[in-house]
């Protein structure tokens, strides 16, 4: 059974390598596709060891490994088949393909490579349109367009470049369009959903932004980026507790996110929550030792509540960390000068405060008491007139 199935692999692989790989006809998706590719996986690693020196079989895990989402794992396996056959445009360009995900250098020159080995897929072109977008080299990226476009126009992969390209000249009614086009050729692609839902966030579109995100998580329900994203909708939209608890919820999935400790933090800091804000703000300072901006958040809630000296010693302690820094520095140097001032106001205050009792005893002891005379024995509270006694008559004599 094994074997059947991986004949099947085989044959499947064998159509993806024609010049029409790519081209994005909507086909059913399958239920137990996942675990397909875990079975083939395991038969292509047998076939292997079996055989190290056969370059196809690292080029079929490698694609299956892409497809699973392991881009490292496939990155290594691509570039044993590339050594086993240097000269493989098809290799060439699965290897810029994965490393394009990457963010590696070295994607745009292996892409060319694979084209100047006479490899010819439209998908190929729209990677190096991609690449060119990258490096915004615009007249570059059409070109590759227009090629992807000649050989097959109703590329869902296709309509997401151009997209891209619109979103970037700031032509954002083409560029949801395009992005909506290439939704309907793959409705099961988890890009488009997240160029429109981050465009019509940064529009403040909040009803589409959210439909389109709940759209997305009903189709891609683990995917943490969409978790993410309802977090920054809800909190352009002010519900920022709710946008926090999402944060917060983002941060537990993906815990190396330092970035979202800035939102939250800016969220309690607009709340005026400046004790929560400074937690955020410190823990992403440890988190990131190398992050002056951290520290500079950090120290500037102890500054809201004219807490100069704590401010202080916090920056005193990012310097050492920072030394050369200079925004640290200046920072710093910005709270002592605070502290030297408010120093200084407090001593006036002192001053002014002694010398105005001084001249106020001074002035009560140069006053002269009234002279009174020798027998003057002040005011005397005039004697209420007695009313007259009747005596009546003596009742015990006889």
């Amino acid at each position: 059974m094994r074997y059947v199935l991986f004949l099947c692999f085989l044959t499947l692989f064998a159509c993806a390598d024609q010049s029409r790989d790519g081209y994005d006809i909507p086909v059913g998706q399958k239920q137990n596709e996942e675990n397909q590719h875990l079975a083939a996986l395991s038969i292509l690693s047998d076939a292997i060891k079996n055989n190290p020196s056969d370059p196809d079989n690292y080029y079929k895990r490698a694609v299956l490994q892409y497809d699973l989402g392991n881009h490292k794992d496939a990155l290594v396996d691509i570039t044993r088949a590339e050594r086993l056959n240097p000269n493989s445009g098809l290799f060439l360009f699965q290897k810029a393909r994965i490393q394009n995900v990457l963010n590696e250098k070295g994607a745009l020159k292996n892409a060319l490579d694979a084209e100047s080995q006479q490899f010819s897929s439209p998908s190929l072109y729209i990677l190096i349109a991609d690449l060119y977008l990258k490096e915004k080299n615009f007249r570059m990226s059409q070109q590759y367009m227009q090629k992807a476009e000649v050989i097959y126009p109703y590329n869902s992969e296709l309509f997401l470049i151009k997209g891209k390209y619109h979103a970037m000249q700031n032509d954002t009614a083409t560029a949801v369009n395009n992005f909506k086009r290439a939704l309907v050729l793959r409705p099961h692609s988890f890009e488009p959903y997240d160029h429109l839902i981050k465009i019509f966030n940064a529009a403040h579109l909040v009803d589409s932004a959210l439909t389109y995100n709940e759209k997305a998580l009903k189709k891609f329900p683990t995917n943490r980026e969409l978790v993410y994203n309802k977090a920054q909708i809800l909190e352009n939209v002010g519900a920022l507790d709710s946008a926090t608890k999402v944060y917060q919820s983002f941060l537990r999935l993906e815990p190396s996110r330092y970035d979202v400790l800035e939102k939250v933090g800016n969220i309690y800091l607009r709340k005026k929550n400046y004790a929560a804000a400074f937690l955020i703000y410190d823990k992403w300072s440890k988190a990131v030792p190398d992050n002056e901006k951290a520290y500079l958040k950090a120290a500037y809630c102890y500054e809201l509540q004219e807490r100069y000296t704590n401010a202080k010693t916090y920056l005193e302690g990012a310097v050492e960390k920072l030394p050369d820094n200079k925004e640290l520095a200046m920072r710093l140097e910005l709270v002592n000068n605070l502290l030297e001032q408010k120093a200084n106001a407090y001593s006036e205050t002192g001053q002014q405060f002694y010398s105005n009792t001084r001249k106020k005893k001074v002035e009560d002891a140069a006053e002269p008491e009234p002279q009174r005379r020798i027998f003057d024995i002040g005011t005397i509270e005039k004697i209420q007139k007695r009313s007259q006694i009747t005596i009546g008559k003596d009742t015990t004599r006889n």
